[in-house]
């Protein structure tokens, strides 16, 4: 589980837009229903490509010394213009997120314009400087935070997803679209609002109203209140033995 700046979560969790520092833009939080219509599989493998630029240039480093004084933000760039799937999948998902913006990419700035009246200009730019607070505001929000290791962070469900899921991390995309081929396409927020929804008693779609930093939140929260409240039950009930059990921590505990 990704750590989270827990100062945040408050906003965060109240679904509203976060401001990125330095970069003066703010990142629109979108509901699990917008991503599904925007496609489950492209929004992970988006944040993963933007939250996570080193599992794609780690290869274009290794062998090449003189790469070492570039940043990851200006090796990004550079992959971003010889790779244009990487480019459209990134400049996608920033218009997803950021759509208040006409969002350009430059040569070593992705670059925000804004409209006012009838004169465009740059309202906020990313730079080599300021890029690792807008990774810090997508990793928090968007990536899956989810207490069980063994749930995936995503899961290819076509053959241009897979493509793109090779070049963050070849060995587990070659994995995932194994299961995918075995089991079908995977569908990780219906998962989570269908369990949700049967475990809690609630209608499915308030779950797709929620933004995925919620959704993550309320799964968390569920299954560490089922695990103690099972504990306690067990606990409780005469002649039953817990010593062998791990007492799990409480429930309504800071999670971040």
């Amino acid at each position: 589980m990704a750590e989270v700046q827990g100062a945040n979560v408050g906003l965060y969790l109240s679904g509203q837009p976060v401001k990125v520092i330095d970069c003066n833009i703010a990142i629109v939080q979108p509901t699990i229903k917008d991503i599904v219509i925007y496609g489950e599989d492209e929004f992970l493998i988006g944040i993963n490509l933007l939250g996570h630029p080193e599992n794609i240039i780690q290869n274009i480093k290794e062998g090449n010394s003189q790469l070492e004084a570039f940043s990851d933000f200006q090796l990004l760039l550079v992959t971003m213009k010889e790779e244009s799937i990487i480019k459209d999948s990134i400049l996608k998902l920033l218009n997803l997120i950021c759509p208040d913006y006409e969002i350009k990419i430059e040569d070593s700035s992705i670059d925000f314009y804004v409209q006012q009246e009838e004169e465009k200009f740059i309202g906020g730019r990313v730079h080599a400087f300021n890029f690792q607070n807008l990774q810090n505001v997508v990793n928090d929000l968007f990536e899956p935070h989810i207490i069980n290791d063994s749930e995936p962070e995503y899961n290819p469900a076509n053959a241009a997803a897979a493509e793109i899921a090779k070049k963050i991390k070849e060995g587990r995309a070659r994995k995932n679209q194994a299961a995918a081929e075995k089991e079908g396409p995977q569908s990780m927020f219906g998962r989570y609002t269908s369990i949700l929804s049967i475990g809690l008693q609630m209608d499915i779609n308030i779950f797709f109203n929620y933004t995925p930093f919620q959704l993550y939140d309320a799964f968390n929260r569920y299954f560490t209140k089922v695990s103690h409240d099972f504990y306690m039950k067990v606990s409780t009930t005469p002649l039953m033995d817990v010593s062998k059990m791990e007492e799990p921590k409480e429930w309504t505990r800071n999670l971040y």
